[in-house]
Parts: C-alpha cells; structure tokens; sequence
C-alpha cells in the first residue's frame, strides 16, 4: 500500500509578503499576533477597536494596572501595522517608516502603534505623540515587546499627569564652606530619605552607588559641591515631572532562565531657581538626574504561567548635579 501523500505538497509555500492578495489575511494575523503579546506581556486585558474605532485606526485598547500608581489603570490606544510598507528591522531594533507614523499620529491624544515583523512574528512599540515629527525614526531593541513594556509605556503616558514640571518654584540654594564637612552632613540627609518617588519613573533607591559615583575621588570640588547642594531638594524636585527624559545606555542580557535588561535614565529639569549669599535675586539653573533601571523577567516569558510575580524592577539614582544655564 502506498503510503499518504499531502494534497499539498504540490502546491508552491508562498514567502511572507510576496503577493498582495494575503494583506487583509496578513494584517488581521499581525493584529491578533499583537494583540496576544501585549495581554501577556502587560498581563493586562484588551478590547477590539469598535466600528467607529476602527474607523479612526483605533486597533486595540490594551487595559493593564499601573506599575507604580496602586489602583491605577493604564489605558493604551494602540494601532497595528506590518510588514516592509511600514516598518524594517535594523541592528538597532527596528525602523517605523513615515506612512506608520502618519496613520498613527493624532492632535488630541497619543497612540501606541505596535508593529510585527511578518518574517519573524517579534513585536515592536512606538508610542506616537500629537507633536511626534512624521519622519522615519530608529528604535532600540528595548522597543521590542516584553515584560518591560508596562514600565516603558508608563513612562511615556507620564507626560500627560497634571503636575508641577520642570523644577518650577524650587529654590537651590548655594553652600559656602569645606565640602569635606558639608558632606558629612550631606551624607546623614541621604541616608534619611532612602528613596524619592518620581511620576516618570517610580520609586527611585538612594543608595551607595548614587553616592559614591557623585563623590567618587577623580570628581572635580565644584561637582561635588554642586551635588551636595541639590541632595535636600531631591524630594520636591523628582516629584516633578521633569522637562525632558531620555535613555541613554542601555544593556541586555541572559542568565539562568532570565532576561535582564539595564536601563540609563537621563531626566533633565529646566525651571530650577539657584541663589547665592550675598547676591541678590536667583539665576536659572538645570538639573541633571541619572537613573539606573534594572527588570529581569523570565526568558521564555510567553510561557510562563506565573509572569507577574517573576516580573521584577529596580530604580537607583547614579548621579544628581546641577548647572548653570546660558545667559541666565
């Protein structure tokens, strides 16, 4: 008897994306392929755009607690897209092409567009807001999809909270005297305070590292001063949003069974006030906060039935220094 042979087999296999007619099939495949790794990756919830959603490019509506506002929920509009129209993987992570980012763009609120590599199935992020330029921007492999994506997403979405920005109303004021003894008292006032709690970012640890980066032996008197100065404002200070924030340095690796993924954090604060004795009035100054933020999660984190307690983050403050501004 001869043995079964496929139906199929005679067929050619079609490569990704060779012909038009599979685009519907091909975006509504992305579609459901995003949908599932932000459910699990979030460990959130996600509602189909409705009729008149769809109609505005609205995809999916991704539902998930705030990492760090207890009680909170993040709400994320998001819009798919795929294939090489709209996107294009690089050494970096990914490339999103101008076409995505028109789509994508509103004037009243921001959207996530997530993007899937058909070849692949690696899902990427962007969040788009209403003044993001339309040209085509590179993204980091930190833009890929995982557990970390909660966090990063949140630090975005922080630009919208109703608060003081940029160090408006804070008053630095200058130290005289031998740095040696100012630290001293410096060093009681950061041990105290342990940790600041930041809108951007969460909770931020005060550590040795911190302090012993900004006080470290090859850093010059006038940047040491000029940290032991700002340590007492760190309170009132981070508990504004900043003016900008970026990521600087990023690092990822593996390690049994785990991903870990180190994150450099710059927050600069434009609206900061600084006053010297004997000098009248108050001049502007910028502050500059380094951040280190650590997340490891499980590497085969798509299959983990136990993801959110294993999902672990950690903030500590590098550095913390202050500089006078240009022509104030």
């Amino acid at each position: 008897m001869e043995p079964y042979k496929s139906l199929l087999k005679s067929r050619p296999i079609l490569p990704p994306n060779q012909t038009r007619a599979f685009n519907h099939l091909n975006g509504s495949d992305a579609e459901s392929l995003a949908a599932s790794r932000l459910v699990t990756a979030c460990r959130g919830e996600i509602c189909w755009g409705s009729r008149e959603e769809d109609n505005r490019k609205i995809d999916l509506i991704l539902s998930c607690d705030h990492p760090w506002y207890p009680g909170e929920r993040l709400l994320i509009l998001s819009q798919v897209k795929s294939g090489d129209t709209f996107g294009m993987r690089n050494e970096l992570g990914f490339k999103l092409k101008g076409a995505a980012l028109r789509a994508a763009k509103r004037t009243s609120h921001s959207v996530c567009m997530v993007w899937v590599d058909r070849s692949t199935g690696e899902s990427f992020w962007a969040y788009v807001h209403p003044d993001t330029k339309l040209t085509p921007r590179d993204y980091g492999l930190h833009h890929k999809i995982t557990p970390a994506t909660v966090f990063d997403l949140a630090r975005c979405m922080s630009r919208n909270i109703s608060n003081m920005k940029g160090g408006r109303g804070i008053v630095v004021r200058s130290r005289t005297g031998n740095v040696t003894e100012r630290r001293k008292t410096v060093r009681s006032t950061y041990r105290s305070l342990a940790s600041v709690f930041s809108p951007t970012l969460g909770k931020i640890e005060l550590t040795r590292l911190g302090w012993r980066h900004m006080l470290r032996s090859g850093r010059s008197q006038a940047n040491k001063k000029a940290s032991l100065e700002l340590i007492p404002y760190l309170p009132k200070l981070v508990a504004q949003t900043p003016t900008t924030n970026a990521v600087t340095n990023i690092k990822e690796w593996k390690s049994d069974d785990y991903t870990y993924r180190v994150t450099e954090h710059l927050l600069r604060y434009s609206e900061v006030s600084y006053s010297e004795k004997n000098q009248t009035g108050t001049k502007n100054i910028e502050v500059i906060l380094k951040v280190l933020e650590e997340i490891r999660y499980p590497t085969d984190w798509q299959n983990d039935a136990m993801l959110s307690q294993r999902v672990e983050r950690r903030l500590v403050l590098k550095s913390a220094y202050h500089k006078a501004v240009k022509g104030s």
